[in-house]
């Protein structure tokens, strides 16, 4: 097992971590709009720039999801409710909601204040609009997020109804990222909405400088505790070495940066460490319909043969803990006692034998640019250990977005190393992707199709057993094999008040810094 665990926030406290959203589903009722106090009330304005490792390929809340993208969705849009950094449900655009005993109708009360960038008034049409729309569209990758969506309507001028084909008691995760858009202003433009997008967030879009940033200013009329910065830009940096220069002289405020680097950055002085608690889970994807991977054994000796504990020892430096579940510790679904495999090379040189391997070639996807860090490495790494128990591998970097455009569009070949990150903090979502039908499913078996809808009809305290069957069901199969859990480590100008969110994304209302 890994041995590090970080002390959190070398200068800036965390809040409370993992606050589960399922927390709220008990009284089916939200609470009050409530302030966020994690910048610990430092002066407002000032601007900030901060690196993200990844340029999204698009915005439009409508057609996309994807981690780098709720990066700016966070920022221009609002959802009926909010993911807090520290992974919790809050009111968003509903000041409160109401639900059904089983769970399958859910009424949202909208507030009566919210004003949209162009200063139109956001109304419950536009909230049954931004659904249909996404509904509608068979490219949308937001679509499979709300498919258990029968019926989205207007109830009145404050209350939107959603009517769900089956019960799903984490509805209100789902809904928190999901941004709203005017319907007219969306009609006029299109497809080309997300080169001006308009919304109800904290900030407003500026400008798009494609393959170097994104530029998004305070919203003076929000309708909530607006932004503390002035300005923000998110400055698109792939390279990792960059990332940790651009921070220490003073070109970048923060910045992910590789866990190897964590004592230069420290030595040098002229910026901090903030090592923040992860919800993410880095794990090696399957294509189970090719080649060698289609016999099971040699699937279960890829899951023995990969020697977490050296990766995360020697390579992560310590950031990151052995897991045998896709969700980390904090989302639902995740299960306490379930065990990480064990690394026995031996037997997996024996799986591999009795699998009537001939050495066939077995491609290892990763990201060389814009992923985790120290993807390139672990990549390395992992295809040693593979080839030390007898398999055939040849590995095949790319910019993350082609990885992950190859993963969206079903095209992997044999094994891709990725993460999953839920800003939902909720397993239904991951299950959906990897297992039940998702672009990550390859193997689509029936028996997960069947546990994945169990899950969601599931009451609160029955979940977790279910997701346990989920979890044992692919140990056996080997459909994916997670790896770690990870934490993060970032570099940051010492006058940035922040504390990282546990998905990775900048909550840049949430930011401010001393010298604004």
């Amino acid at each position: 097992m890994s041995t590090h665990k970080p002390a959190l926030l070398r200068f800036a406290g965390i809040g409370a971590a993992f606050a589960v959203s399922a927390a709220l589903l008990t009284g089916c009722m939200g609470p009050a709009a409530s302030s966020d106090s994690s910048s610990g009330g430092a002066p407002a304005g000032g601007s900030a720039v901060l690196a993200m490792p990844a340029e999204p390929a698009n915005i439009d809340p409508i057609m996309m999801r994807s981690l780098s993208a709720w990066n700016m969705y966070y920022a221009v849009f609002d959802g009926l409710t909010r993911i807090a950094s520290d992974g919790s449900v809050q009111p968003g655009l509903a000041e409160s909601w109401t639900a059904n005993d089983t769970q399958d109708v859910w009424e949202f009360t909208i507030r009566d204040d919210v004003k949209f960038h162009d200063g139109t008034d956001l109304k419950v049409s536009d909230i049954v609009y931004t659904y249909e729309k996404i509904l509608a569209s068979e490219t949308s990758t937001n679509r499979v997020a709300i498919a258990m969506v029968d019926t989205v309507e207007a109830i009145d001028e404050h209350t939107v109804r959603f009517t769900l084909k089956n019960p799903f008691s984490a509805w209100l995760s789902q809904v928190g990222t999901i941004g709203i858009v005017p319907e007219v202003d969306y009609e006029a433009k299109g497809t080309k909405f997300a080169d001006a997008p308009i919304g109800t967030g904290p900030y407003s879009f500026v400008a798009w400088n494609h393959g170097v940033e994104y530029q998004v200013k305070r919203f003076e009329d929000y309708w909530g505790d607006a932004g503390k910065l002035e300005n923000v830009t998110f400055s698109f940096v792939s390279a990792p070495d960059a990332r940790v220069t651009g921070v220490e002289s003073g070109t970048l405020d923060a910045a992910i940066v590789p866990e190897s680097q964590v004592p230069v950055i420290e030595a040098s002085g002229n910026a901090g460490v903030i090592e923040g608690t992860s919800n993410k889970v880095t794990l090696l994807g399957i294509n189970t319909t090719a080649g060698a991977l289609k016999n099971a054994d040699v699937r279960r000796a890829i899951a023995i043969a990969v020697d977490r504990e050296q990766i995360i020892d020697q390579l992560l430096e310590g950031f990151g803990d052995e897991t045998g579940q896709p969700v980390a510790e904090g989302v639902t679904g995740y299960v306490d006692d379930y065990p990480s495999p064990e690394f026995d090379k031996d037997a997996a040189e024996e799986l591999v034998e009795k699998s009537g391997y001939a050495g066939e070639e077995i491609t290892l996807q990763y990201a060389s640019t814009g992923g985790g860090p120290t993807d390139s490495e672990v990549a390395q790494a992992i295809a040693g250990n593979l080839e030390d128990a007898g398999l055939n591998i040849k590995l095949i970097g790319s910019e993350q977005s082609s990885l992950s455009l190859s993963i969206a569009n079903h095209q992997i070949t044999g094994l891709y190393l990725n993460h999953w990150s839920p800003s939902s903090m909720d397993g239904d979502v991951v299950v959906s992707q990897l297992l039940a039908g998702g672009p990550e499913d390859y193997s689509r078996d029936p028996r997960l199709a069947e546990l994945y809808l169990a899950q969601q009809a599931a009451g609160e305290d029955d979940r977790t057993q279910v997701y346990r069957e989920i979890w044992e069901y692919n140990t056996e199969n080997v459909y994916n094999v997670p790896l770690w859990q990870a934490e993060n480590a970032y570099a940051a100008s010492k006058t940035l008040k922040w504390t990282p969110a546990i998905d990775g994304i900048y909550r840049i209302a949430e930011i401010s810094r001393t010298d604004g």
